[in-house]
């Protein structure tokens, strides 16, 4: 049974989550939310969400270092990290290891929407069928 296009959105503030999550919903995602990057890493890992948008700067464990421990468990998920701070060197070093893109805060609506769809476009789109249960890879035919 073929299912939304599944997004885990990852923000210590509620407001953030909620607004994200309105915003992601009325564009055909199925979202999941997370308050931190510990429940972030276990939400990725216990229900196959193939797509995270996670908030930088959160307590305890950091979406830098959540980020590193979703694509070191799974290395097909796909991260975009958010921030209010451009720190460059931050960035680049995301990317580096495992990011495909990033946000800055604040975030007009529009461009959001359109940046994440083109980001799902281009990675999950591509090459992956979204199942209850798991995702299918489609040119490999196995599931996760």
């Amino acid at each position: 049974m073929e299912v939304g296009k599944r997004i885990l959105v990852v923000d210590d503030q509620a407001g953030v989550r909620s607004l994200l999550r309105i915003i992601l919903q009325d564009a055909g995602y199925e979202v999941y939310t997370a308050v931190n990057g510990i429940e972030a890493v276990r939400k990725v890992e216990e229900c196959g969400i193939p797509f995270v948008l996670m908030d930088v700067r959160m307590p305890g464990l950091d979406g830098f270092q959540a980020m590193l421990q979703m694509v070191k468990q799974n290395p097909d998920v796909k991260v975009v990290l958010m921030t209010a701070f451009s720190d460059e060197n931050l960035i680049q070093q995301a990317l580096q290891e495992g990011a495909i893109g990033y946000l800055t805060k604040p975030f007009d609506v529009y461009q959001l929407r359109e940046r994440i769809d083109r980001m799902w476009d281009a990675t999950i789109g591509s090459g992956w069928l979204v199942r209850a249960g798991g995702a299918e890879n489609r040119k490999t035919g196995t599931s996760t």
